[in-house]
């Protein structure tokens, strides 16, 4: 499986080994990276987090313009905390064209039916990659947000647990998506939407998030 992100990051790392569900594709643009894994419910072995951006991301400008164009601010929300701001992304007409360019360009062929947004940030990003390849968009959102029959997904938090919402009948068994999201921590909310989209029956083809972390940490 594989995980794709846009970050600042430019150092490959070895993830360790942990027990996990059968996790999708996961992509970052600014270094746009693969998280290989294994398959669902096995122990993944030592997995390589390696660089590949869209067809030859060692020569593609843009993902240096993308990673510059995202502003870090520290202690926020909390002391410790390195913030990834989008806001700065977003003001960039050309910075924001690039990312989802580069989404586009990758997903344009892989006959995708649905871009799931996970809140909020995903709600970006995820509409208009949606258009531009041909697929309907699905919010995924948090709990009390959406107004008609919802189906939820209940997922770890350090303190407590949360819900993720879907609208029944938004996508239908057989259906093939791409998950956007901002960026990846823990997992928690990623492999929600993951297991909420597959318990309908859709293939999850990939997942993509704009901002890659550091330190990766993937926890399902």
């Amino acid at each position: 499986m594989r995980v794709v992100c846009c970050s600042n990051s430019g150092v490959s790392a070895t993830l360790p080994s942990f027990p996990c569900p059968r996790f999708p594709p996961l992509i970052a643009i600014s270094s746009i990276r693969f998280l290989n894994s294994t398959p669902l419910r096995s122990t993944a072995s030592p997995r390589q987090v390696t660089r590949m951006a869209s067809k030859n991301a060692q020569q593609d400008t843009r993902l240096a313009r993308i990673a510059s164009a995202i502003r870090v601010i520290p202690d926020f929300p909390k002391p410790g905390i390195l913030f990834q701001d989008i806001t700065t992304l977003l003001l960039d007409t050309k910075a924001f064209k690039d990312t989802v360019d580069l989404f586009v360009e990758r997903y344009r062929d892989q006959n995708i039916n649905v871009v799931a947004g996970v809140e909020a940030r995903g709600f970006i990003f995820g509409p208009p990659i949606a258009l531009a390849i041909g697929a309907k968009f699905v919010p995924m959102r948090k709990p009390n947000k959406l107004p008609g029959e919802v189906i939820s997904e209940e997922y770890s938090l350090e303190y407590g647990t949360d819900k993720m919402e879907m609208h029944v009948g938004a996508v239908q068994p057989g259906e093939r998506a791409l998950i956007i999201d901002d960026l990846i921590a823990t997992g928690g909310t990623l492999g929600a939407a993951i297991k909420l989209l597959e318990r309908v029956g859709v293939h999850v083809v990939e997942c993509a998030c704009v901002i890659e972390l550091p330190e990766l940490k993937v926890i399902l």
